[in-house]
C-alpha cells in the first residue's frame, strides 16, 4: 500500500535537492502520489477541508504537504512544471491545478500554507508569461491546449498565437510595415529599388492597402 506520510516526506526531501533527484525522482514520486490520490488525505488548514487539488497540496507547508516553493533552495511549482515536459498528462494536471491566490487579505493559516503562491495566478512579465498563457489556453482554448500538451506546439507562446489571443510580435510582415512607416522618403525609394521590377507595383499596392487598414 502506498504510504501517505512517506510520500510527503520523500517529495519534500526532493523538492530541496538538485540534480537527478529533482529531474527524475521528484516527478516519479509526484506521479505516484497523483495515481494514489495521496494528496486527498491531508486537511488544508486554510479551509479546514481536505485539499481540493494536487496543486494546493504540493505547495502546502510540510508536514501537511511537500512544501514546494518554500525556502530559498526549494523548487517552485512553475519550475516543477518545466520538469514535466516529457510527462504531458502530469503537466496538464499541474497546470490545471495551479493554485490560485484568493482576493483580499489572507488568513494566518492561508499565509502559513500558501505564502509561495503570491504570483502563480498572475503573470510575472505582463500577459505573456508562460504561466498566464497556459492558464488561458487550458481555460478558454481546449483544442489548442490539448495540441500544446501533445507537443504540436513548441511553446505556450506558439499555441497562444495560433489560438489568436496573443499577437506575434516577431511576424516579418508587421516588422516590414513598422519599418516602412518609420523610413524616410529616400529610404523607401531605396527599398523599392531592391524589388524585382515585376513585383514593384504589386508590393507598393500591398503596402499601401496594409497601412491603410491599420
Amino acid at each position: 500500500m502506498f504510504d501517505h506520510t512517506n510520500a510527503v516526506n520523500k517529495i519534500f526531501d526532493r523538492v530541496h535537492r538538485t540534480g537527478e533527484e529533482v529531474k527524475n525522482d521528484l516527478p516519479n514520486w509526484v506521479q505516484r502520489a497523483v495515481d494514489n490520490e495521496t494528496w486527498r488525505q491531508s486537511v488544508n488548514p486554510a479551509t479546514g477541508k481536505r485539499f481540493q487539488s494536487v496543486g494546493e497540496w504540493l505547495v502546502a507547508s510540510w508536514p501537511l504537504g511537500p512544501g514546494m516553493g518554500h525556502g530559498e533552495f526549494a523548487i517552485t511549482y512553475d519550475e516543477f512544471i518545466l520538469l514535466c515536459e516529457n510527462r504531458p498528462q502530469l503537466k496538464k494536471l499541474l497546470v490545471e491545478s495551479r493554485p490560485k491566490r484568493r482576493e483580499g487579505r489572507p488568513t494566518k493559516a492561508e499565509q502559513e500554507t500558501s505564502d509561495n503562491i503570491t504570483s502563480l495566478s498572475k503573470p510575472k512579465h505582463g500577459s505573456t508569461s508562460r504561466a498566464y498563457l497556459e492558464d488561458r489556453l487550458a481555460r478558454d482554448y481546449p483544442k489548442h491546449w490539448q495540441d500544446y500538451i501533445d507537443g504540436k506546439y513548441r511553446s505556450a507562446r506558439q499555441a497562444a498565437i495560433a489560438a489568436g489571443f496573443l499577437k506575434d510580435t516577431h511576424n516579418p510582415i508587421d516588422r516590414l510595415l513598422s519599418n516602412w512607416r518609420k523610413a524616410t522618403k529616400s529610404q523607401r525609394l531605396e527599398f523599392v529599388k531592391h524589388l524585382d521590377a515585376n513585383d514593384k507595383s504589386q508590393v507598393l499596392k500591398w503596402i499601401a492597402n496594409s497601412i491603410g487598414s491599420k
